[in-house]
């Protein structure tokens, strides 16, 4: 998969040289990226937007990200209805998966698209969106750009995957007795801002006020505990003064923790990551050809400037190879025949 940054619409219109070619296209919030311009040329694109993107050591805001791809992506068009044609995805045996990160239809999207792949499908990918936090059009084809709304793209490539977050207990358990969807009512059948805002309040010495909701919160997300044992993080984004806002589901019961962040702890999470992505690669001495990074814009937010630490600590680890990537509203990762999960605050490294 090749591929290369360009810093705006027009750069890319230039680059393609051919209406055969298929292109991959990770595009930064802050691009010129005008989609009627794509439909009018009739340039064969797909892809999504993001608050961020990465390529090489760095990490963007503005410009895109164009990767050649050889096989048509499947536009999911309403995530909210069930996946009925099955062949589709049934002989896909690896795919990159973006979905509209703001979308309240996410998880059950990912379990019927979970029911419709084989056992062994691999799958990474992301959240699009933009930090308005206000839900957009952000997926798209070369006819269409849409919300509520999935990408697939098969790969032809082996795909292996790595997930770690670095996010450590600060109080807990307690258990979400009421929500809906991506709202989490309460906790321990009181207001959930009013049991969450106790406890950040308490640790961090500040105060919530009516502008300040995400500056405080990028420091304490919220922790599902799976069956496992595993965390699965969500990523407070907005409150009412009595429900919390998340990005991905909280299922009603689920047993929950406050974390809190060291930006040592999740620069070393991103490298282990990097590790167990390569290990899996290794194990099978298949050659790897490019290295997806699927992070989190909120590790950026808590991070601020170190985090080109957590760009250099995957870098360490994978060498001379080619990093490509997108900072996201939600992180998406299975293990084989185990569920697909969607994480926030998370950092996600596929090898190619």
């Amino acid at each position: 998969m090749n591929s290369v940054y360009l810093n705006s619409l027009e750069e890319f219109l230039k680059y393609q040289d051919s209406k055969e070619k298929m292109y991959l296209l990770l595009v930064s919030e802050n691009c010129d990226f005008n989609h009627e311009t794509i439909k009018k040329l009739n340039v064969n694109c797909y892809g999504a937007i993001f608050p961020e993107i990465i390529f090489g050591g760095k990490h963007y805001k503005d410009g895109l990200i164009a990767i050649d791809i050889l096989i048509e992506p499947i536009l999911v068009n309403n995530m909210e209805n069930k996946i009925e044609d099955e062949k589709k995805f049934s002989s896909i045996k690896s795919m990159l998966l973006f979905v509209d990160g703001l979308s309240p239809y996410i998880d059950p999207f990912l379990v019927s698209l979970f029911e419709s792949t084989n056992e062994e499908c691999k799958i990474f990918g992301g959240g699009a969106g933009k930090m308005t936090l206000r839900q957009e059009r952000v997926i798209f084809t070369p006819e269409h750009i849409t919300q509520n709304s999935a990408l697939i793209i098969p790969l032809a490539q082996d795909l292996d995957v790595g997930v770690s977050h670095g996010w450590e207990y600060l109080d807990g358990p307690h258990v979400a007795t009421s929500s809906s969807k991506n709202v989490l009512e309460q906790i321990d059948y009181e207001y959930a801002f009013d049991v969450y805002k106790s406890i950040v309040e308490k640790d961090s010495g500040l105060t919530f006020n009516e502008n300040n909701f995400f500056e405080l919160a990028k420091s304490y997300p919220l922790g599902i505990v799976s069956y496992s044992g595993e965390i699965i993080v969500r990523d407070p984004i907005a409150s009412d003064g009595k429900s919390l806002v998340l990005v991905g589901v909280m299922p009603q019961n689920s047993v929950i923790q406050v974390l809190k962040g060291k930006k040592s702890k999740l620069i070393e999470a991103a490298k282990f990551a990097a590790i167990n992505a390569m290990d899996n690669k290794k194990e099978k001495e298949k050659e790897i050809g490019i290295v997806i990074m699927i992070d989190c814009i909120s590790r950026v937010l808590f991070l601020e400037d170190t985090f080109v630490k957590e760009i250099d600590s995957v870098r360490a680890i994978i060498g001379g190879l080619p990093l490509v990537g997108a900072l996201t509203l939600g992180e998406i990762a299975n293990k084989s025949d185990r569920y697909i999960d969607f994480y926030n605050k998370t950092c996600v490294v596929g090898t190619l």
